[in-house]
């Protein structure tokens, strides 16, 4: 608490010192959201600025908090259902409270930073700041391909931008609403926005709590998949004048639930005999075919308790002042979370592989813009700052005994200076020609100190401290052309470079120097598209985008999995690749009360030249094999959205009815011979849909019905095939199908 309150402190003085010297944009006074006229500007934030999304050269969906509410997206992995390239999963370790965000076939290996990073309006933050669910908020934005250049954190995947609602000096206003349906699903949430000061300052205060049974039925402990977890939220704005605007926001997520198990697919016999003896291979024998007879949504375990709890603590603070042609923003970050988590890795009493990993992660970050608008050049210069601190405890049980203890701290600091500008060749005579250009230059330190307990015959042994430094310095650009040949249609080309930074692996004491560490990975590519709107009458109309990648990947960060005297897994820079792809999107408003939309994206990707890391004495999972010319194995090729809603107006007074419902198919995910996270997955197609009673008998109240995963589709989220190194092939299933009723008041 103290540190909160001292984070809370140097937010409040940083908006004094802006106050007094150093004056910000106030362009986040309009959030982006899209418009109540279908036909009309949605406003986005892709290059840091308010834009229509017809008209800005990147490729980006959004989610407004009217399409967050009709396609019933509570959480961060519904939002694959509505995004092409998107795939939301769950941390290999950290469970549901730890979405893992892949775009366009791109997706981090155990142990890296993320390939596409998460935003709290300009903040950078862990995935864990949206494990209690998608409520309160103005927008998600989802901009694909590398954002090196103007965001605080370098990416090779993309951004997620989550845009919460904040405080509106203008009236009084507020909603609540609960949710029950079936494993007992109880979902409560309620906000209010007062003007403390009309015109001038408001405050806004939300909170959600969630409860539902486990879908894993756990006959010696608690269910598996529950939910247990309480958000609450604050924000205060202050706009004294026109000029200066000031945001503080606060958010808390508290959370206690047991994790979505894995369960035995296949079993190693042979391998577990000759490394843990044949009692051990008979116990694992045995509980693989109990396993069996209890099916896919029941589980015998008391090991462990397979918890996933969280506790996060977010503040942001943004202060905006616009003078002239010129505007200067400052944006303060601070989290604080305490992920406590447990995961069998087959879910039964002989633990396999069976990690309890107890995290303390503290960021700061602090973000200053200069910008300006000369009506023919738009440009932006700044620096961003940030400071990670992660300590760990760790203890690993191995083939039925625990193995090892071991704690880390992992200290990572960035620094970055940047620049970008857009010029509009119009004033020159060439009408809707622009050139955008941006360059950043980041300086990143990571320091790593191990202390290790291995377990032997005379007890734990403590192996030496193991201290690493890394230093690295790296260009991120972005080049590109637009050209607005009409209000309607935009065709665009660019080209950018970005890298993901290095690392360590903090895994074990015995790790030989070649697995100690990872360089950044890097990619360039270049992106060609088409933004088109048809209009028909004042009410019908269709949008069509279309987006065309190829990247090129140098030093590839991959996960190897291997024995140098114990099991861990490593991240290792395993060569070259190109990933290509295709992304079409479509928005038609057939009517006025018919929607129709839907996206398909085809996701490729080939190594060019790959290689594991082979130390001497480490036996690999994959060694000798070629993979030069094979496909990415974490990539699903083909994958359709398709949603759309209608709404039949009632009488007068009595408000509407809106039947809206997605169907979403993901095609088989290739794999890779070397297997581990990287194993093939069958492909699934799943239908979600609800009716709702809109604004009953002509008041702000409303109810609805839902259901999601129709029909009970069984499909297969995660896999991780160990069979050569650890002796099993184990999976984690998708959510099964739930139901139940809303009920909404606004005011």
């Amino acid at each position: 608490m103290k540190e909160i309150l001292k984070a809370g402190l140097i937010a409040s003085i940083s908006t004094c010192a802006i106050v007094v010297s150093q004056p910000a944009i106030a362009q986040s006074a309009q959030q982006p959201v899209a418009s109540n006229d279908p036909t009309g500007d949605i406003i986005v934030t892709a290059r840091r600025t308010n834009e229509n999304l017809q008209s800005v050269p990147v490729a980006i969906s959004v989610l407004s908090s009217d399409d967050l509410e009709k396609q019933r997206i509570l959480g961060a992995k519904d939002m694959q259902y509505n995004a092409p390239s998107l795939v939301v999963s769950d941390d290999p370790l950290g469970g549901s409270t730890a979405p893992v965000f892949q775009l366009r076939g791109q997706i981090p290996a155990q142990g890296s930073d993320d390939t596409v990073v998460t935003y709290l309006g300009d903040v950078p933050v862990n995935s864990r700041a949206f494990a209690g669910g998608l409520f309160d908020l103005q927008s998600v934005q989802i901009l694909r391909g590398p954002q090196g250049t103007l965001f605080g954190k370098n990416s090779t995947g993309g951004a997620v931008i989550f845009t919460p609602r904040l405080a509106e000096s203008t009236e009084v206003s507020g909603f609540a609403d609960a949710s029950y349906g079936n494993y007992d699903f109880l979902r409560v949430a309620g906000g209010v926005n007062v003007p403390l000061v009309e015109g001038m300052l408001a405050v806004r205060v939300s909170g959600q709590i969630t409860r539902q049974d486990g879908f894993i039925k756990n006959l010696s402990g608690p269910d598996g998949a529950n939910k247990r977890n309480e958000v609450a939220r604050v924000s205060l704005v202050a706009t004294p004048s026109d000029e200066f605007r000031n945001e503080v926001y606060y958010s808390y997520f508290h959370g206690r639930q047991q994790q979505n198990p894995l369960f035995y697919d296949q079993i190693g016999y042979g391998l577990i005999a000759f490394v843990a003896g044949v009692p051990a291979a008979n116990v694992a024998q045995a509980q693989f075919d109990r396993q069996k007879q209890l099916g896919d949504r029941t589980i015998d375990y008391s090991f462990g308790r397979n918890n996933d709890d969280n506790d996060v603590h977010i503040i942001t603070n943004t202060t905006s002042y616009d003078f002239g042609d010129m505007t200067l923003k400052n944006i303060f970050g601070y989290i604080n979370q305490k992920p406590r988590v447990r995961l069998s890795q087959t879910s039964t009493n002989l633990p396999l592989v069976d990690v309890e990993q107890n995290k303390d992660q503290h960021s700061i970050s602090n973000e200053l813009q200069l910008s300006g608008d000369t009506g023919s050049l738009k440009w932006i210069v700044g620096g961003f700052y940030s400071k990670e601190n992660t300590r760990t405890k760790q203890q690993s049980w191995l083939f039925g005994g625990l193995a090892t203890r071991q704690r880390t701290s992992d200290r990572y600091s960035s620094k970055a200076l940047f620049a970008q500008g857009t010029y509009n060749f119009s004033e020159m005579g060439i009408e809707g020609l622009s050139f955008t250009a941006g360059l950043r230059h980041t300086w990143d330190s990571r320091v790593g100190i191990q202390d290790v307990e291995d377990n032997s015959a005379n007890g734990f042994i403590p192996s030496p401290r193991v201290r690493n430094e890394q230093k690295y310095k790296n260009w991120s650009w972005t080049l590109g052309l637009d050209y607005q040949v009409s209000r309607d249609l935009l065709l665009y080309v660019a080209s950018r470079h970005s890298y993901k930074a290095g690392g360590l692996n903090l895994v074990s004491s015995v790790s030989p120097v070649e697995l100690q560490t990872f360089r950044p990975e890097k990619l360039t590519d270049v992106e060609a598209g088409i933004k088109s709107t048809v209009r028909v009458g004042e009410e019908a109309f269709v949008r069509a985008n279309l987006a065309v990648y190829r990247g090129w990947y140098k030093d590839m960060q991959f996960q190897e999995l291997a024995n140098c005297g114990t099991v861990a897994s490593y991240v290792v820079n395993a060569g070259k690749g190109s990933p290509k792809g295709v992304e079409f999107e479509l928005d038609a408003g057939i009517t006025k009360n018919l929607r129709l939309g839907g996206f398909y994206n085809r996701t490729l990707g080939k190594f060019k030249t790959f290689g594991l890391v082979e130390p001497a004495g480490c036996f690999v999972v994959g060694s000798g094999i070629n993979l030069n010319g094979t496909d990415f194995g974490n990539i699903a090729k083909d994958t359709v959205g398709l949603n759309g809603s209608y709404t039949l107006p009632l009488s007068d007074d009595m408000g509407e009815l809106v039947l809206s419902g997605n169907f979403y198919h993901r095609g088989r995910r290739v794999g890779s011979p070397t297997e581990g996270q990287n194993s093939a997955i069958r492909p699934y197609s799943i239908f979600n849909a609800r009716l709702d009673f809109n604004n009953i008998g002509g008041s702000q109240i409303s109810a609805g019905v839902w259901a999601q995963n129709i029909g009970d589709k069984r499909y297969v989220s995660y896999r991780n095939n160990a069979l050569a190194l650890t002796g099993y092939d184990s999976v984690r299933y998708g959510d099964p199908e739930t139901y139940g009723v809303d009920v909404k008041i606004k005011f």
